[in-house]
This record gives C-alpha cells, sequence and structure tokens, in this order.
C-alpha cells in the first residue's frame, strides 16, 4: 500500500451533460491543484477521476517539496542552456514557496515540515563541486557538506536546505471545497470541447489531462516521448531517525528519508517491464543490513512517467489543439511539478504571462537529450511486439507454482496463467490492449506489465496503469 491512505470524501459518478469554464481530468495532486487555481481565478471547473481522488501516484508518494531533482543542474545547463535551465530551476523554487504561502494562509493542517535535500555519492563516487558550480549559477542555494551519521560511508553531498515535506491527502481536502467533482467516471473521449464519460459528458471553453501519462495518442507522439519506471519503498520504524532526505546520486542506489517517526528507504528503479523478481528482497536485505532493529511497517511500488529529456510537457497538448492542455512525464518529482502545472496552466488558459513556460513546452525538441531516447522509445515498441509473435510459451498449467505466473499455449493460443497461493488458476491475454506489446510478469507486484509504454494489470486482468485504456480479456483457467 501507499505511504497514505485515502481519507478523502466520496464523489458521485458522472451522470449528466455540464457546461463548464473548465474540464480537469485526473484527480491526483496535479489535477486537483490545477481545479483549485482556476477556480480561485473565477472559472467553473469540472473535475473527472476514473476510480477515487488521489489513488494513484499521490497514495504512493514520498511527498517531498523540493527544489533539487538529484544532479540535474549540470545536465540542464548542457541539455538546454543557462536561460531554460534557469526557468526550470526558478520554476521549482517558486512551487516551494507557493506550497507553503498555500497552506499558510488557508491554515492547512497537513504536518508541514521543513527538510535539508541532499544528495550523496559513495566514496568512490563522482566529485561534486562541477554539481555545485552549476547550481550556483542557475539561482539555487546550496552548499558541499560532509555527512555522518549515516550506516555506511559517503564521500560528500550537496545539500538544499529549506525544503520541505507534508501529508498530502489533508492538504488536498482543504483544497475541494467549491469544486464539482467526479469521481468513477472514466473519461472515454475528448471530441472538440466535449468530454465524454460513461454517464455524461463536459462542454468545456478548456480541458486540462492531468492523468500522469496522456490518455489521447491524436497528438504530441506522447507514446514515443515517455517512459515509466518503477521504484520500490519500506517504511521502517526504529531506526535511528534521520535530518531530512539523503538521495544517492547513483540513480540506481539507495535513498533514505524521514517521515515523522518512520524512515523511508526507497531504491530499485527498473524501466516498466524489467522486474527482475528480487526487488523487495534486495530493499529488505539492505534494510536489515543497515538498520538491524528495525521493524518494517509496509512496503510499496512506485510507478513515475518520465519524458525524454526528463522536464515534464506542461502546456498546450498538441499544435491544433488550443483548448487542450496537457500536464504529464513528472518523473519522481510530482510533488513541485505538480503545483508548477498548476500555475502554468491556469495563466495559459487565462492569457497571462507565466515566466518559466518555455522550458516546460510540449513542443520542445533538443537533439542532444531527445533524439536517442525517442529512438530507445521506438525500440522496445518493436520489440515488445516481436516478443508477442516469435516469443514461444514458457511454462505449462501444471509447472506453475503458487504465487507465480507464466505464458502457456494451449491450442495455438497464449494465455498469461497466474496460480494463487491456495492453487486457484487465473487465466488472462499476455497481450497488452494498448498496442498490441507483450506482457512480463511482475513476480514482486504479482501484476502483468508492459514493457513498451508501462501499462500494468493485476493478475485478474484489471488495469491499474495507463495508458491502456481496457481490462485484460479473462478466460476460464480451468478449460486450459
Amino acid at each position: 500500500m501507499g505511504s497514505s491512505a485515502n481519507t478523502l470524501s466520496a464523489f458521485p459518478r458522472l451522470s449528466e451533460r455540464l457546461i463548464a469554464d473548465a474540464a480537469v481530468i485526473g484527480g491526483g495532486m496535479a489535477g486537483i491543484l490545477t481545479a483549485f487555481a482556476l477556480r480561485e481565478a473565477g472559472l467553473r471547473v469540472v473535475l473527472l477521476e476514473e476510480d477515487r481522488l488521489a489513488g494513484g501516484a499521490t497514495a504512493r508518494t514520498t511527498a517531498r517539496i523540493s527544489a533539487q531533482h538529484g544532479l540535474f543542474c549540470e545536465r540542464l545547463l548542457h541539455d538546454f542552456g543557462e536561460h531554460l535551465a534557469r526557468q526550470y530551476l526558478s520554476a521549482q523554487k517558486h512551487a516551494v514557496r507557493q506550497y507553503r504561502d498555500l497552506i499558510a494562509s488557508r491554515g492547512i493542517d497537513c504536518a508541514l515540515r521543513e527538510h535539508v535535500s541532499r544528495v550523496y555519492t559513495a566514496p568512490d563516487g563522482p566529485d561534486l563541486s562541477r554539481e555545485l558550480a552549476c547550481a550556483l549559477l542557475l539561482g539555487a542555494d546550496a552548499e558541499l557538506q560532509a555527512v555522518d551519521g549515516l550506516p555506511f560511508p559517503v564521500r560528500e553531498a550537496l545539500c538544499f536546505p529549506h525544503q520541505a515535506s507534508f501529508e498530502p491527502i489533508p492538504f488536498l481536502a482543504a483544497l475541494l471545497p467549491g469544486i464539482e467533482v467526479y469521481e468513477h467516471s472514466p473519461v472515454r473521449d475528448i471530441r472538440g470541447h466535449v468530454v465524454r464519460c460513461d454517464g455524461g459528458s463536459v462542454e468545456a471553453a478548456h480541458i486540462v489531462v492531468a492523468t500522469r501519462y496522456p490518455m489521447l495518442e491524436r497528438w504530441g507522439l506522447y507514446h514515443l516521448r515517455l517512459r515509466q519506471e518503477q521504484g520500490y519503498l519500506l517504511a521502517l520504524r526504529g531506526a535511528p531517525p534521520l535530518d531530512g532526505w539523503y538521495l544517492d546520486a547513483d540513480t540506481r542506489g539507495w535513498s533514505l528519508q524521514q517521515r515523522g517517526d518512520e524512515l523511508i528507504l526507497s531504491g530499485g528503479v527498473h524501466r516498466c517491464g524489467e522486474n527482475r523478481g528480487d526487488s523487495y528482497e534486495r530493499l529488505r536485505a539492505q534494510a536489515k543490513l543497515w538498520f538491524p532493529t528495525a521493524q518494517e511497517v509496509r512496503a510499496w511500488s512506485s510507478q513515475d512517467c518520465v519524458t525524454m529529456d526528463g522536464i515534464p510537457y506542461i502546456g498546450r497538448y498538441g499544435a491544433a489543439t488550443p483548448h487542450l492542455h496537457v500536464a504529464a512525464g513528472f518523473g519522481r518529482w510530482g510533488m513541485t511539478n505538480s503545483m508548477v502545472a498548476a500555475t502554468l496552466l491556469t495563466a495559459e488558459i487565462l492569457g497571462k504571462h507565466y515566466p518559466y513556460a518555455d522550458v516546460f513546452s510540449p513542443d520542445r525538441f533538443f537533439p542532444s537529450a531527445s533524439i536517442e531516447t525517442m529512438m530507445e522509445g521506438a525500440l522496445y515498441a518493436v520489440r515488445g511486439k516481436a516478443r508477442r509473435l516469435f516469443t514461444a510459451a514458457a511454462a505449462e498449467t501444471d509447472a506453475i507454482a503458487p504465487g507465480h505466473a507464466g505464458v502457456v499455449r494451449h491450442h495455438g493460443r497464449q494465455y498469461g496463467v497466474y496460480r494463487d497461493e491456495h492453487g486457484a488458476l487465473y487465466a488472462v491475454s499476455p497481450v497488452c490492449p494498448h498496442r498490441g506489446c507483450a506482457l512480463v510478469w511482475n513476480d514482486d507486484e504479482k501484476t502483468w506489465d508492459c514493457p513498451c509504454h508501462g501499462s500494468r494489470f493485476d493478475y485478474t486482468g484489471h488495469r491499474l496503469f495507463h495508458p491502456a485504456k481496457s481490462a485484460l480479456k479473462r478466460y476460464d483457467a480451468t478449460l486450459i
């Protein structure tokens, strides 16, 4: 389960035709913040969520409100140049201040805490002096520090002071009054200014798609410009408390964050569909090594959507759709980028100036940061379809052990078959309904994952993550 339980009030399904100034699709942090900002500007806003509010990435967040996004300043300068790199950092710093100001002005009780954010390197890791120089050039309040108090040696850490964390659910609850919200109302299509759901529709002058992965593929080539990554987290109680959080400079390493009386250990990041089946085992082994007396409170995974160049797409969905807007590709930095999205899109819809808009434009294309990743995305799609066509079935039904799954061929057709701990079998199509890629079994999460675009399904075929719009086809496993 995630790090925060969903305690928001329930809202009805959409069951009528509505007319509004703006329709916002997606009930996570970005969608709710955008709906709130538009409503504060005097617009009639309808917020649509296919399941429950704050039930996706927001429910799994560690809720870091930070302008430090890993080792990013030198990369930004190289890929974007000083002007746009400064825009990105300025937008993140402004977002941190906006959270503080909004929480203070509304008197929101959401356990806001100030922290120091640190990116650390191992003793044989890289020298961070170049990253420090780039951060200072871009306007960061940063410094290098020696680090002690960790259960492992550290060469140095690059620190951003005055960052924050909070509890997102009470924060979001304070923003919802006055917004027309409809849950369990999946959007089936958008035609012109009309958003169509199963039970009704919304006609709006402006439409915002804030669904983490853009749901429309008629514009923007987003399926080639985004990838989805998965990471794993443990909440520990009884570990020595830490001051703030520590992120490994190596994105494949381990990160630590103090959250109340719990210590969050995270790591094991991989592209969706490339799970080795031992992610939780490795995380628990690391926790036992570093914190042998601590107790595991819970374990969960997060899934993040990442753009080609690491900067979110926030702005006009496509050149031909001035009324349609998008916010996607936040990576691991969903809190500040959600605030950036709400501010930028509100300004765009109201015809006002947002000084940091250019760097987030979905129309941007920087060859140094984009071509290789776009080619990689295309190759993953081709490889996924080839796997479906040419890979032989890996198991027979009788050979599948309890708690595991495999692809079984029966009468010329392949099935994804899972056997639960009690021996019951579940059979689904092993082909992603999004674009026909072969699904891969994730033994850690007991899910079928798409390595092409990141859709995920549980072992019964229920869809868990976009961009797929439907569940997997189910079969009677007793006949296989």
